[in-house]
């Protein structure tokens, strides 16, 4: 029994040396940190939105039904074409004919018109002869009438023939832009007039410009000739510049069904570009607004703990970690503006450990 007690006792007096030997080891230990002070950089506060390529003059010809039949398209993709070119001409019969029954109606009423000025050419001379007539009054003001009439039905030919020389005109479908013919769809002709599909489509692959929209609590910080830079993950290592030129006053509109929520309201907004981008229209861009630029106290991002609305910092003080509130300004992807909180004499914990605590030995690397 005796000898149990003896056991007992020396394993209890292991254990109590063990515990204060890990005790003493862990006080003792002190946590190797790397520390920061503030820098003055050069901070930007920026905006993100998605945008698209677009080109800045651009035409979409479709099939015109009233015009007749597609003729002739005139051009090809690949061609550079400018305003006034001409694109495709439609066949329109029924204005041939048109014409030809014009061309008739002007021969007539021209002869008309032609016999009437000799017919009152002649009573004239009649009546000079023989001015106290009444037979020949009354004839010479019939005769008078007939040339007027046939002087209308003239101008009313002319002017027809006006009319239809301007329908078979429009039967040429010109260019409305300076560019290249970007692609030329001959079934959309064949569709018909239900199709969506345009049969030509031109533009500038020189004179594009961004598209995109920014939510309406951005808009408070957003406005013209504000800089911009541009990236497109098709090409990750190119970036961009330009500015804004447009900020639309009205919302986009969604389509939204009965009873659903009220989704975000976004503004179109337009970017001008520096510089031509080697991109075709309708490829993705990043836009990134700078909506302010300026030189300010910073910290490398990692130094700063954000916790829901609280950000603080562990500095060294006297060999001990202090946790210190700092009010934060500016972000961008390395580092933080610090407006209040620290000294330029700080020594700021870089990345601190998840263990560190408020007093803390800490030994700096």
């Amino acid at each position: 029994m005796k000898k149990k007690w003896i056991i007992t006792g020396v394993i209890v007096i292991i254990l109590v040396l063990i515990g204060l030997n890990i005790w003493k080891s862990e006080t003792s230990t002190k946590v190797a940190v790397k520390t920061a002070s503030l820098k003055e950089a050069s901070m930007q506060e920026t905006i993100m939105t998605p945008g698209v390529l677009k080109m800045n003059d651009e035409q979409y010809v479709y099939y015109q039904a009233d015009k007749g039949e597609i003729d002739e398209i005139e051009v090809k993709a690949g061609d550079a074409v400018e305003k006034g070119d001409n694109l495709l001409v439609y066949e329109n019969k029924q204005l041939d004919l048109d014409k030809k029954q014009n061309q008739l109606d002007i021969n007539n009423a021209d002869s008309k018109l032609e016999q009437a000025k000799k017919d009152h050419k002649s009573i004239d001379e009649d009546m000079d002869k023989d001015p106290d007539n009444e037979m020949l009054e009354e004839e010479h003001d019939q005769i008078k009438e007939q040339q007027h009439q046939a002087e209308n039905e003239l101008d009313q030919a002319l002017l027809q023939k006006e009319s239809i020389e301007n329908e078979i005109d429009a039967l040429r479908i010109k260019a409305d832009v300076d560019g290249t013919v970007l692609d030329v769809n001959e079934k959309a002709g064949a569709q018909g007039e239900g199709s969506e599909e345009a049969i030509i489509r031109i533009g500038s692959l020189k004179d594009t410009f961004v598209e995109g929209t920014v939510s309406e609590y951005d808009t408070l910080n957003v406005e013209t000739e504000q800089k911009v830079e541009l990236t497109s993950d098709a090409v990750p290592d190119e970036t961009w510049s330009g500015e804004i030129s447009y900020i639309g006053d009205l919302p986009e509109e969604e389509a939204q069904s009965p009873g659903e929520e009220e989704t975000s309201v976004d503004y179109p907004l337009e970017v001008t570009l520096d510089e031509a981008v080697e991109l075709k229209p309708g490829f993705k861009m990043l836009i990134e607004i700078i909506i302010s630029d300026k030189e300010a106290q910073t910290l490398p991002i990692d130094s700063v703990i954000q916790e829901d609305d609280d950000n603080y910092v562990y500095l060294v003080k006297d060999g001990k970690a202090k946790k210190t509130d700092v009010t934060i300004g500016a972000v961008d992807t390395e580092k933080m503006e610090i407006e209040k909180g620290v000294t330029e004499e700080d020594k700021i914990i870089i990345n601190p450990p998840d263990n560190i605590t408020d007093g803390m030995e800490v030994t700096v690397e």
